[in-house]
């Protein structure tokens, strides 16, 4: 047991690891704001009784404090914000009016339907107009002309709110604060504009989508859809089979997207640049091109993200000559999440990309330190 406590260390802790955790209790706990306020308090004063200018470790208890407190506020503020939505609109006609940012073809029901993501600019109800940047979904039956980038008002829309509490959550974590099935819903497009950066990048995915579709097998392109460009949509009723036989076996999460696709791409492109007579900068520069070109062209997921970040993370380092530690960054992604999102951490998806990597570099520099030791 000596030599174990003499040559490793099970864990070389990243600086923001405790305060991460210390957010995570917080976001996990979040009905007790007024408990982490109070204990917050309290740290305060007797950091300041006891001159905590000379005590750091009063000090680390103070950050600790704080940012478990910042972790119950931000949830509740979630919450806040999805149950005053709901309140304003209280089941009444509303006009919402916003941009389109996603535009696709789904099966609902067995019947074709128009998916419309909107980013909402204002709704308006009967007392007043109210700001919001949340999300809306619409659904319905054909669409007339409308295209990604445009500024449309929808007319006469009532916003129900979910019964379930795990969709309430759901839709959170998503920043989608409405879904409307309307098959006849009224609209109207405020605003067409000549160009428009998501118009151009949406009709390149969508365009390489249908290339890909006319010209692969209808097998191979519905696991590459899924797997590699992260569109599970186009092919819902395709993979209905395909998700039985995987549940039947207990492996259905093959089927999921991750991290792993987009370190597959990587490897291949390495594996063709290592023939490739030119400099290691230039190598690494066109990598990272490539990836954010995939990143772009692909629809994401939190597990696919956190892969790409620290990718990103990892080649700023080689090209900036500073030292890459794998535990250190993959903590500070994790804690980017989080700010963004609180109710990411209820999350399976999140939960298994976050671990599963966090033991693997573990895993990782364990096994670095015991080859070291020999």
């Amino acid at each position: 047991m000596s030599f174990f406590k003499t040559n490793f260390h099970l864990i070389h802790l990243p600086p923001l690891l405790p305060i991460t955790i210390c957010f995570i209790i917080g976001i996990a706990l979040h009905s007790h704001l007024l408990l982490f306020s109070t204990f917050f308090a309290c740290t305060i004063c007797y950091a300041w009784f006891t001159y905590f200018k000379k005590c750091i470790v009063q000090k680390q208890l103070i950050l600790c404090s704080f940012f478990a407190l910042a972790g119950a506020w931000l949830h509740h503020k979630e919450w806040h914000d999805y149950h005053d939505f709901y309140t304003l609109t209280n089941n009444q006609k509303v006009t919402v009016t916003g941009t389109v940012i996603d535009l696709h073809t789904t099966i609902i029901n067995h019947k074709n339907t128009i998916a419309i993501t909107l980013t909402i600019d204002v709704i308006a109800t009967i007392a007043s107009p109210y700001k919001c940047n949340k999300l809306c979904v619409f659904y319905i039956k054909s669409n007339k002309n409308l295209e990604v980038g445009d500024i449309v008002s929808f007319y006469d829309v009532t916003c129900k709110k979910p019964t379930s509490d795990d969709f309430q959550r759901y839709q959170i974590k998503e920043q989608t604060f409405a879904t409307v099935f309307d098959d006849n819903v009224a609209y109207h497009i405020d605003n067409h504009p000549t160009w428009s950066v998501r118009r151009w990048l949406w009709n390149h995915k969508q365009r390489l989508l249908d290339t890909l579709h006319n010209k692969l097998s209808p097998e191979c392109f519905r696991f590459f859809s899924s797997l590699f460009l992260g569109n599970r949509a186009c092919i819902k009723n395709e993979l209905e089979e395909t998700n039985k036989q995987f549940k039947t076996w207990g492996i259905s999460h093959f089927l999921a997207r991750s991290g792993l696709h987009l370190v597959l791409f990587i490897f291949i492109w390495q594996a063709l640049f290592s023939v490739v007579p030119l400099p290691l900068f230039i190598k690494q520069i066109i990598m990272v091109l490539i990836s954010c070109l995939y990143f772009i062209l692909t629809w994401t997921s939190a597990p696919f993200t956190r892969s790409f970040a620290l990718f990103m993370l990892n080649k700023l380092c080689l090209l900036s000559k500073i030292p890459f530690h794998l535990l250190h960054y993959l903590t500070l992604v994790c804690f980017l999440f989080l700010l963004y999102c609180p109710l990411y951490i209820f999350f399976l998806d999140f939960q298994l990309s976050f671990a599963l990597t966090f033991a693997l570099a573990w895993l990782n520099q364990v096994t670095a330190q015991y080859k070291n030791v020999r």
